[in-house]
């Protein structure tokens, strides 16, 4: 089985962040697909290769680095809700040992994503619930069923040198402000706590 392709490393994205959003500056229909490389004859018949979990996952953590607000949250309720079947403890282990800094963010992103999707259970709405929910007693009635985070991702070590991410105006935040993610900083990442919560 195929691997989706990583996503580009902090330092190139932060580096043109104007570049990297111009990826995403379209409709979403024209970037929410994979990332690998069609075959010939996919490439001959013109067949959009659909999307997967990891390249979803990997939008997430680019949206996250950019600190592109509504970007990472339209993609966390995409992920959450278009796709209830992919389960956040059934992500692929990106094996990103050449990038320590990009695998610790990612790690941290799973267990976000088990945050923002498990309040949503506790408030009464699974991942499969409708759009428009005309029936609260029979959601009510339905198990509930909280995500994981994957196992390897539970044996990621922290970062041996701290590294602190900007928010999208180049501010580099400082290890006395209040709105730090404590999640980050365990992972010896210096960052705000991202916007994560959706309903």
């Amino acid at each position: 089985m195929y691997q989706e392709p990583l996503p580009p490393p902090v330092s190139q994205l932060l580096a043109n962040p104007s570049e990297a959003c111009k990826r995403y500056s379209q409709h979403p229909s024209t970037y929410r697909r994979s990332r690998l490389r069609p075959s010939i004859r996919s490439r001959f018949l013109r067949v959009t290769p659909p999307d997967t979990p990891s390249a979803s996952f990997y939008r997430i953590y680019e949206f996250f680095v950019l600190d592109w607000t509504i970007r990472l949250r339209d993609e966390l309720e995409y992920f959450c809700r278009s796709h209830p079947e992919w389960l956040v403890s059934a992500i692929p282990d990106p094996k990103d040992y050449g990038d320590p800094v990009r695998y610790a963010i990612l790690t941290v992103l799973t267990q976000m994503m088990c945050d923002a999707f498990n309040r949503r259970v506790e408030l009464g709405l699974p991942r499969d619930a409708p759009p428009i929910v005309t029936d609260f007693e029979e959601l009510a009635a339905r198990p509930q069923v909280f995500e994981e985070v994957p196992r390897w991702a539970k044996g990621v070590e922290p970062l041996k040198e701290r590294s602190y991410l900007p928010d999208k105006d180049g501010n580099v935040p400082t290890e006395n402000d209040e709105d730090l993610s404590e999640e980050f900083r365990r992972m010896n990442i210096i960052v705000r706590m991202p916007h994560i919560h959706f309903v």
